[in-house]
Formats: structure tokens, C-alpha cells, sequence
């Protein structure tokens, strides 16, 4: 597969932008409501500012998907979304990342918010090592078709060839609770292939759009949508 010059310069800027060493950053969800101090280790994807701070938001508005609930969030790296999930109303979360880096990353920021007893952190290929089912699966998957740059190993959260977002459809069908749903966000400008909205239909999901937003953001410009899935 072979990105568009568009699409190759938007993975340039972010991996460019996420060449970062430890550091910590504040995520608004309101104007009054914020996940202060997020730790965001090295080789793990700054949630500022893009798709994921869009999904975040939305977690916070829509917590009613999710409370006294068990939840998922696939391929944590942070781990923002599990940690608005716990803070807010989800019984039980399972955050789940292939990447070493990802899962120390979320069990520090796990423990400094004090959601120990909410939250279960495991590193794993999609849900192999996920030992519960849920009501509410959510999911920040790689968005651009191509696969990873090896000299770049924060690539690897934002590129995959199309194969892992049907993995994923897949698992989360065996993983949902019965009257449960799917949360995916995406970034529209990366194509087809990784969409959930074009993807989903085919592993017989039935998907409605939830938000999108016209991003200005420096990182990510343009359309960020947000689609949740239900199984036929």
C-alpha cells in the first residue's frame, strides 16, 4: 500500500512531533473538567491535541455508555481514555497495547490517579490476554494503511496495513456483552482502509456516526470522526 503525499506528510509531522522524551500534559474535557499531569512516556503517542483528546471528550459527555460498566480500551498507550472511563462512572476497565512502552506508560498514569482497584493493565496482541467480556469496547487504532517505518518505533501506534482493524472487529464481537457496542475514532483524511464506517458493515456491525469535528489543530487538521457499532 502506498500513502498520498498528503497522508505522508501528515505521518511525517506526527511521528516528528511525538520524537519526545518523558514528559507530562494537561487534557481539557471541559472547561472545568481537565486529566491534569498525564504522564506520557517516551515512544508513546502525546494524546494532546488529536483524535484522542476528541474520543476523551466524548467519553466524558456520553458516560452513561459506560456506567457501572465494564469497559475496554484497546490499544491504550496513555492510557487517557481507560482513566476517563474509570474516573467517571465505569465499574471495571480493561486497558489493553502490544507496545511495552504503552503498558508501563498506562500503569503509571493508573497508579498516580489512584485507579488501581478500577482498572486492570495488560500488554497483549488485541484481546488475548483480556479475561473478561464488556459492555463497552474503545478503541484508538492505527489509522494510516501502510505499515510501520522500523526507524521509527512510535509508528507503530498510527500505522498498520488494514489487517489489524479487522482483527479487532472480529475479537470484539467475542468480547461484547450482550446489548454492548464498539467505540472507534479516525481520522478521515487517512482513507478507507482502517475507517470503521467502511470496514465495519463487512464483520456485520450495524454503525452510526456519533461526532465528527473539522479539527484545527496544528497535528491533525481535518475531519475526526467517531463511530459506535453494534453487532447485527
Amino acid at each position: 500500500m502506498v500513502l498520498t503525499k498528503n497522508q505522508q506528510e501528515q505521518v511525517m509531522r506526527q511521528i516528528e512531533r511525538n520524537q519526545h522524551s518523558d514528559i507530562r500534559v494537561d487534557l481539557a474535557l471541559t472547561n472545568r473538567h481537565k486529566v491534569q499531569n498525564l504522564i506520557v512516556n517516551e515512544n508513546v503517542l502525546n494524546p494532546k491535541g488529536v483524535a484522542a483528546t476528541y474520543l476523551a471528550q466524548w467519553l466524558f459527555f456520553n458516560n452513561g455508555l459506560y456506567h457501572n460498566k465494564t469497559t475496554i480500551d484497546m490499544g491504550c498507550g496513555s492510557g487517557i481514555q481507560g482513566i476517563v472511563m474509570a474516573k467517571y462512572g465505569a465499574e471495571r476497565v480493561w486497558c489493553t497495547d502490544i507496545s511495552d512502552d504503552a503498558v508501563k506508560n498506562t500503569k503509571a498514569n493508573i497508579c498516580q490517579y489512584g485507579l488501581e482497584d478500577k482498572v486492570n493493565v495488560v500488554q497483549g496482541d488485541l484481546f488475548e490476554n483480556i479475561d473478561s467480556d464488556a459492555d463497552l469496547i474503545v478503541s484508538n487504532i492505527p489509522f494510516f494503511a501502510v505499515d510501520p517505518y522500523p526507524e521509527h518505533p512510535i509508528s507503530l501506534a498510527m500505522l498498520n496495513d488494514g489487517t489489524l482493524v479487522h482483527g479487532f472487529l472480529e475479537g470484539s464481537k467475542r468480547h461484547l456483552k450482550t446489548g454492548g457496542s464498539v467505540v472507534m475514532v479516525y481520522y478521515e483524511m487517512a482513507g478507507e482502509v482502517n475507517n470503521p464506517s467502511v470496514q465495519a458493515p463487512k464483520h456485520n456491525y450495524q454503525v452510526e456516526l456519533k461526532f465528527r469535528v473539522d479539527s484545527q489543530q496544528d497535528i491533525q487538521k481535518g475531519p475526526i470522526s467517531i463511530y459506535e457499532m453494534r453487532p447485527k
